[in-house]
């Protein structure tokens, strides 16, 4: 998931809704990644990492989300689930935006400096395959410490959540509405403005229906 980001493929599974969905199979929960993914997608839709834009992270933090998602007590229910999970995965993307950050500073000092010796293929090649693998294990120390604060705060807390699940998604929706303005902001005029609004509009007021 920190590969495809942006290093290796960016085949759109590090995108939250699918890294949601592939780590609730693994936890045997997909409708509880999908959620979970879903509800991050929404915060995160504007966001692309183009460029050296700094941006939150979805892939690894969408994983970390879904497990504490996953680790919270019966006693809390899918609701609590949910709102910790969403509250983790949104945190822990700004610390994988503070890793990227650094892992560029380091990229920055590996890569040869012409001016001082001559650049064979070799250490071009080595540079990169070095910068791949320094983001794999930022991407594995990223994950397993979200992990570890997720499934600690989900046991600690999962219980205390008040809401129930219409509640939850209300409230999660609220959150959600200033970055999916945003991005609808970029569409284009007022005209299909509307139209993308009434169409997620009615999704969201059918999927609490049937929630």
């Amino acid at each position: 998931m920190a590969l495809d980001g942006t290093s290796v493929g960016q085949v759109m599974v590090s995108r939250p809704l699918v890294a949601g969905v592939l780590a609730g199979w693994i936890v045997g929960d997909p409708v509880l990644g999908l959620l979970i993914g879903g509800i991050l997608e929404i915060y995160f839709i504007s966001v692309f990492p183009v460029g050296g834009s700094e941006f939150p992270e979805g892939g690894p933090p969408a994983v970390v989300a879904v497990a504490t998602g996953a680790a919270v007590p019966e006693a809390g229910g899918i609701p609590a689930g949910i709102a910790l999970g969403v509250l983790v995965g949104f945190l822990w993307s700004w610390v994988g935006s503070g890793s990227v950050r650094i892992l560029r500073r380091v990229n920055g000092r590996m890569v040869p400096d012409p001016s001082r010796r001559e650049v064979s293929p070799g250490r071009i090649v080595w540079a990169h395959l070095g910068a791949v693998a320094l983001d794999f294990g930022r991407g594995f120390f990223l994950s397993a410490g979200g992990l570890v604060f997720g499934v600690w705060l989900a046991r600690t807390l999962g219980g205390f959540w008040p809401l129930e699940m219409a509640g939850t998604l209300g409230l999660l929706a609220v959150g959600a509405s200033l970055p999916a303005g945003a991005f609808v902001r970029s569409l284009g005029g007022w005209r299909r403005r509307a139209v993308f609004f009434g169409i997620g509009l009615t999704g969201f007021l059918l999927g609490s229906a049937l929630a």
